[in-house]
């Protein structure tokens, strides 16, 4: 089983450092630190209107277009812009993407803006799948990472979520190739949900682009979803919300 999708949320050390980024570039954030835990504080959303500059590190041109095609789902729900940038900007760029890495995953949100975290000549997101994979894969893998950018967590990781895990049995899957995760990464990344009191969330979203495909030996009740490669009515409905355009 191949789960590579780690979110890049601050440590103990790193929070507050985080947490002034996340205010420094949406200071309507600032009114969300109060409830910021060790499992990372998901308020890190860009300014409504806000044009994110995107920079390839790597990657051909037509698997550059093919991702920039995949993350406008989101551009086209949420009060946002992407756009692709090269030169003296792509050293401003909030999102710097890379093919060259382990697994897929992202900043997320405004923690690209830390660079305690991430420093500003490497990437905020990592796409090493997407190169071989089939293109509705990529395409979903690049949503999915997007969506991260934008600052939307894992749905498993939702309050709302309540999955029944099987824990012994997803220990002992995370623990071999490719992942070859502790415990405390597997409690991290799969176990742990956001506090609801600090979670701008929805009820439990299956057909979500943002959940995962878990084995369903993975939960007590046999409980698994598909893949989604597409942006959820839920998902739409959600970004709007979070980007609002005005007026709306």
């Amino acid at each position: 089983m191949t789960f590579l999708c780690i979110d890049r949320v601050p440590g103990l050390v790193q929070r507050d450092a985080v947490a002034d980024a996340a205010v420094r570039v949406n200071p309507g954030n600032v009114r969300r630190r109060r409830g910021f835990e060790a499992a990372g504080d998901p308020a890190n959303f860009w300014l409504p209107g806000a044009t994110l500059r995107v920079h390839f590190l790597d990657g051909a041109a037509d698997l550059r277009e093919r991702v920039m095609a995949a993350a406008g789902d989101w551009a086209a729900h949420a009060h946002l812009r992407f756009v692709v940038v090269e030169g003296r900007e792509a050293a401003d760029a909030e999102i710097r993407v890379t093919f060259d890495g382990d697994g897929n995953w992202s900043a997320l949100g405004t923690m690209a803006a830390a660079p305690e975290m991430f420093a500003p000549d490497g990437p905020t997101m990592c796409l090493s799948e997407v190169p071989s994979a089939t293109p509705e894969r990529a395409a979903r893998i690049s949503r999915h990472e997007f969506g991260h950018a934008i600052g939307l967590v894992h749905e498993h990781s939702s309050p709302a979520s309540g999955m029944n895990w099987n824990r012994p049995e997803v220990y002992r899957a995370l623990a071999g190739p490719p992942n070859f995760w502790s415990p405390a990464d597997v409690e991290y990344n799969v176990f742990e949900r956001y506090a609801a009191e600090t979670t701008q969330y929805t009820a439990f979203d299956p057909e979500s682009v943002m959940l995962y495909s878990f084995p369903a030996a993975w939960t007590l009740d046999g409980v698994t979803f598909p893949e989604n490669s597409t942006l959820s009515r839920a998902d739409r409905a959600f970004a709007a919300s979070v980007y609002p355009a005005p007026g709306a």
